[in-house]
This record gives structure tokens, sequence and C-alpha cells, in this order.
């Protein structure tokens, strides 16, 4: 049976009283705050950017593509159309989330007046097909007069940020449905009010305009619970919008984005800087799509008793607890300061605010009675990147 969830808009990292060492708290769980800033320019520069005029509209104009999505791997294409008042030279070039050049369609070609159509099959210079994600494309026309319009959808259009309100929830189809007003890049966090983050669904992934369907099967980032179950459960679904005319590429099955621009596109030249009319920019979307992302954990205890059945960590007296960023998430996050937070049965535990990784905590259990445990830890950077991670710990007298 379908249910309707009224999206509250919360995050759950933990908002503790700045401390040196992890300290086990006496005290009720700290309240969950937002940590998703925005950037509010002042006066002046809002006025400035609001009076800045259109780079295009009278040469060039009417700028669309065929469609919002496609798979490059299955031979699908995308075309890019617009209107030209009179024959000018053209550019179109295709860029990546981070600014970086994918391909050049058009080089300076002198093009007739009307309608243009061109057509991008979704490959880089090498005749690589791109990996999955949003791309969006500019355009420079020049008329016969040195007169220039320059379309770049990035100076007008995208990574205002939102919320999604309403959302269904079908336990059925273990799916989320929700609905989104344009094409924007989507964070859905799953977790217990109160209480600790326990999985990002959707982590700043590009979505189309219209009815979205995620799978989701009510767990934890782990697997171990039902948290949808839970009476304090709560999810937040938030996007900022992408440029306008931005197509997601899909079907890429053997390159990440994260992989091709640490080597393939490591060295492709960026699209020129140009002052925008945007005043309300997410602080997400001027983060790189390489660093913006919730790293990878794992957790492991020292001095046990051995495991049960069910492969269970027995634990008993103190054991050390270390917390480590994946490998593949070391050279960006390994030197950040962030906030480690301890939730035992989902009720806050213990905190460190300046902690690092590796992170190593001694775990006396002797208030903690005997049985079985969910210990979560959440990891926060300071730009609002959340490691997760749960364990199943059994405690023995």
């Amino acid at each position: 049976m379908k249910k309707t969830i009224v999206v509250l808009i919360l995050i759950f990292i933990c908002a503790c009283a700045p401390q040196q060492t992890l300290k086990k708290k006496e005290v009720l769980p700290p309240p969950i705050v937002s940590a998703i800033p925005t950037q509010t320019p002042d006066k002046s520069i809002v006025n400035a950017k609001k009076e800045l005029k259109p780079l295009f509209g009278k040469l060039l104009s009417d700028v669309t593509t065929s469609k919002q999505s496609f798979n490059p791997s299955q031979k699908q294409e995308t075309a890019v159309s617009f209107h030209l008042a009179k024959p000018a030279k053209i550019t179109l070039n295709v860029y990546d989330p981070d600014l970086g050049l994918i391909k050049t369609i058009v080089d300076q070609q002198i093009v007739e007046r009307g309608k243009q159509t061109f057509v991008w099959d979704g490959k880089d210079p090498d005749g690589r097909v791109v990996p999955d994600e949003a791309y969006f494309f500019t355009i420079i026309a020049e008329n016969q007069s040195g007169a220039r319009e320059i379309y770049d959808p990035t100076t007008f259009s995208g990574g205002e940020e939102h919320d999604i309100t309403v959302a269904k929830i079908n336990p059925l189809s273990q799916t989320i449905t929700y609905k989104m007003p344009e094409m924007g890049r989507v964070m859905i966090r799953l977790g217990i009010q109160g209480g600790p983050l326990m999985n990002t669904l959707v982590d700043w992934q590009p979505r189309v305009k219209g009815m979205i369907t995620e799978y989701w099967n009510r767990k934890d980032k782990d697997n171990l619970v039902d948290i949808h179950n839970n009476p304090k459960f709560k999810m937040i679904i938030s996007y900022f919008g992408l440029p306008e005319n931005s197509v997601i590429a899909f079907g890429n099955k053997s390159l990440t984005y994260r992989d091709y621009k640490k080597t393939i596109a490591a060295k492709r030249p960026l699209k020129k800087k140009r002052m925008t009319s945007v005043v309300r920019f997410s602080h997400h979307y001027q983060l790189p799509r390489t660093m913006d992302y919730s790293p990878d954990l794992r957790m492991t205890f020292s001095n046990t008793q051995g495991k049960d059945e069910k492969g269970v960590p027995i634990l008993k007296g103190k054991t050390l607890v270390k917390v480590v960023l994946d490998e593949q998430d070391k050279l960006i996050f390994q030197n950040q300061q962030f906030e480690i937070c301890f939730f035992l049965d989902y009720k806050f535990y213990a905190e460190d605010e300046s902690g690092y990784t590796p992170f190593n905590w001694v775990w006396d259990l002797s208030n903690v009675a005997q049985g079985e445990y969910l210990l979560t830890v959440n990891i926060s950077g300071f730009k609002d990147q959340i490691g997760v991670l749960s364990r199943k710990v059994k405690v023995v007298k």
C-alpha cells in the first residue's frame, strides 16, 4: 500500500557542543540542524548580477535539446537546435558539470540563417562513450560584421537549491516516487529523527524533469535493519537545478565519472568563466563532482571475544574501535577535519567535533548492558559530506 511521506527539512548529523576528545554524554541527543549552506551575497553583488544583460537573443536564439537523457552505449544521440537571425560563424561545445570540455561539435563553422540542428553521439574526442553524468552545451555565434553572441546556460540558470516536500514510499514495490519540477541534481537522505543518518540513497545525482522513481529496500546503507518502520524515521529530498538544456548520459557500466576526470579528462581545458545572474547558488553546486560525495567507511574492533554464529563481533570490557576511510576515498578526504558521532541503537552515544581519520576510540563497555546492539557512526565533513556505517555488536559480561 502506498504511503505519502511529508518530507521534513532536516539533516541527520550531530550538532554537539565543541569538544576536543571523544566523550560519552548523559544528556538528550543534540538537535538536528541544517548543514546545507547556501551563499547569501551582499546587496551590492545581488543588484549587480540582476542587472546583467543576456549574452544572446538577437543573432542567436531558441536553443533547445531533443531529449533530457540518452544512452550513448546503445548508440543513442541527442540533438541541439537553435535559430540564427543571420549567417554566422558557430562554435558548439559540450562541457561536463565541472566545466571541463568534453567535445567540440562545431568549430568556427559558417552556418546559414534559420533553424539549425547538430547532433552529439555522447562520445568524447577519442570516440569514447562518456561516463554517466549531466552535460551542457555552449554556443558562440559571430556574424559577418563581427558581432558575437554567446549561449552559456551557466550564466543565467542552474544552481538554486530546493526541497521536494512530498514523496511516496511503496513498501511492496520498494520504491520512492517524487516529482522533479526541473532537471536537477538530487540528494536523498534517510535516517532517524534525533539520531543518526542511516542511508544516503541518492548522493547528488542528476535527474530529469518529471516523475522520478528510486528503488529502496527500506533498510540502512549496510542492509542490517528496516529503518522505514522505525517510528522516528525521517527522509529529506533536496535538489539544485542543472543549467538549462542539460542532458543526462547513462548506460556506461565500465567507467565512472570520477575515474574519467582523474585520468582521461584530467588535462582537458575548462570553460571560460562568465558572470552569472543566479544569486542563490547551492553550496554543493560549486563543489567538484569528483569531491562532493559521501565517503565510504570501514570499522573494525580490536580485543574482541570472537564472533557469534551470525558473525557478529563479541565485545567485553574495553575494545578499540577503529574507523577509517575506504582506500579510494583517502586521497580526497584523508586530511579533512570531521565531526564524528557514534549512536547505539539509534541513540546518540559519543562524539568528537574535531576528529581526523583514521579514528581510534577506546570503548568502555562497563556501563552497557549485555545484549546485541546496532552501532552506527556518522562522519560529517564541514562541506556536508557525510560518511555512514553501521555494525551489529554483541556485548557480554
